[in-house]
């Protein structure tokens, strides 16, 4: 979410993303795509930050992979225990207690793929009628239930990934204008 904006315009912006496509067809790409999208970038250029305060592409990738795990852990509570709170996560703190700049890209790629594949199976695993009427109450969010965050998580992917791929613009252009031949004077 970003700084200053109220959740109902976060979710009306994540859900926009999404727009009518299937989330949890969207979730199943999801972990290629980021492969894909990475694929040949350097891990010093993915840690750069394109501006103070701004995240680095892996920075991006590894929360990315922090949500899947709150996102798997308030399923299973919500399916589990229906009505249960779900504390807030501050997921700047987390990127800078838990040394995210540090990490490796392509084990990011992998832990994320590792628990998006556990969560799809848990979902798939539950009748979907039991996905709008099992709920969590959300500190800041409210009342929120599976079928809203499965959606809700679909759209945080679409998000990420269009993040992911303005901070590759420049650096494409950049390498291709390095890869010109230069006009002889």
């Amino acid at each position: 979410m970003a700084s200053g904006e109220s959740f109902p315009a976060y979710r009306r912006r994540i859900l926009g993303y999404l727009g009518t496509r299937d989330p949890i067809r969207v979730q199943k790409t999801t972990a290629a795509r980021l492969a894909r999208l990475i694929e040949e970038i350097p891990p010093r250029v993915m840690r750069r930050r394109p501006a103070p305060g701004s995240w680095s592409i892996l920075e991006v990738l590894v929360h990315m992979v922090d949500a899947e795990l709150a996102y798997g852990w308030r399923l299973r509570n919500m399916l589990a225990t229906p009505g249960v709170a779900l504390p807030w996560w501050d997921q700047d703190e987390w990127a800078r207690r838990l040394a995210y700049p540090r990490r490796r890209p392509v084990q990011a790629v992998d832990w994320f793929r590792a628990l998006r594949e556990s969560n799809l199976a848990l979902l798939a695993a539950v009748p979907r009628r039991r996905w709008s009427t099992c709920f969590g109450i959300h500190e800041v969010r409210g009342r929120i239930s599976v079928l809203e965050l499965v959606r809700q998580e679909a759209g945080h992917d679409l998000a990420h990934l269009l993040q992911i791929r303005r901070l590759l613009v420049p650096l494409r252009v950049r390498a291709r204008a390095s890869r010109r031949p230069r006009a002889r004077v």
